[in-house]
């Protein structure tokens, strides 16, 4: 078939309109787990200290009657900081770039901060579950808040031989630099792993609620038999569900609710945090807050900034497994 004479077929037209949508996708992951366990507090300085305590070990106590009373040893409590931590993000648009309609955009430059919001927040999360030491900065260096691998000392599993690891912990203002598990010693998340950590924690009087693990680890725990919902109640229907993935694990000692198990993308492979919320804060010194930059130009810029560093307000509330295969 051919086209008649004269007919105007669209491809011909100059003037014929795009069609784009008005609607924008991003995947970008941005959840936060960590931060968002964590209770907010305030900071009035940029070197934030917190008491830690703990209780003298049971003994066996028997006297005799009429007996003169020794006054026991009341040891003090311990002083820890943290170092409050700046981070920023900004963004620019040009004059032009204010002026043209855009699609899916009413405010380009509102949509790139909204972005960056939601940027910023990942960025403390890395920080909050990282393995990065404190340090109080200088005018060349810039301050950096320590993050929960580094605190973590008290309980801490090695997926086999320990070597040369290790954590030195929170010491004399600032949290000192772990030593990894050599590569040759790193082995695979596994179910003796986990309930060793709870047990550990637990004969130290901790009570961990939630495991932070990388997606590869939090997909091994799906598969350990101390799954707590495998299965489904279908209330009377006829198909029972398989759940592929546990949200919760229950042992002997972590307590009737047992341990949400949630992803954390940004928890290194070789390493599992467990936490108990309860002894986690996040201070900020300046909280989330945003301020328009100088006009030095044909553009407008604006930054998003918070000032901030995460209180684990007793590391021995938590635990840690090292040493796993990525």
């Amino acid at each position: 078939m051919a086209v008649p004479a004269n007919v105007v077929v669209a491809s011909s037209r100059a003037n014929k309109a795009e069609q784009v949508s008005k609607t924008i996708a991003n995947i970008a992951p941005f959840e936060t787990p960590a931060v968002s366990m964590a209770k907010m507090v305030n900071a009035t300085a940029r070197t934030y200290e917190f008491l830690i305590d703990t209780l003298v070990a049971a003994s066996d106590n028997k006297h005799l009657d009429g007996d003169i009373d020794t006054i026991d040893a009341s040891p003090s409590v311990t002083r820890q900081s943290q170092r409050m931590q700046i981070l920023k993000k900004s963004a620019g648009i040009s004059g032009s770039t204010s002026a043209i309609e855009t699609y899916g955009v009413a405010n380009e430059l509102a949509y790139n901060m909204a972005k960056k919001s939601k940027e910023l927040k990942t960025d403390l999360e890395k920080a909050v579950v990282g393995n990065q030491v404190s340090t109080i900065g200088s005018t060349t260096a810039a301050s950096a808040m320590g993050g929960l691998e580094t605190y973590i000392k008290t309980n801490i599993k090695y997926s086999g031989t320990k070597g040369a690891a290790t954590t030195p912990g929170w010491a004399s203002g600032d949290t000192g630099t772990v030593t990894d598990v050599a590569g040759s010693n790193l082995n695979a998340f596994t179910e003796p792993m986990l309930k060793d950590a709870i047990q550990t924690a637990w004969q130290n009087g901790a009570t961990p609620n939630v495991l932070l693990a990388s997606g590869a680890n939090r997909a091994r725990v799906s598969a350990f038999t101390g799954v707590a919902d495998l299965y489904r109640d279908t209330n009377g229907k006829n198909t029972a569900s398989i759940l592929a993935s546990a949200s919760v694990y229950i042992s002997d000692f972590s307590g009737v609710e047992g341990m949400r198990i949630m992803p954390d993308r940004h928890v290194r492979s070789s390493v599992a945090l467990g936490i108990d919320p309860e002894y986690l804060q996040i201070a900020f010194l300046r909280n989330y807050s945003e301020y328009d930059l100088a006009v030095t130009g044909d553009f407008r810029s604006k930054t998003l900034l918070c000032e901030a560093g995460i209180i684990p307000t007793n590391e021995a509330a938590h635990f840690k497994i090292v040493g796993l295969t990525t």
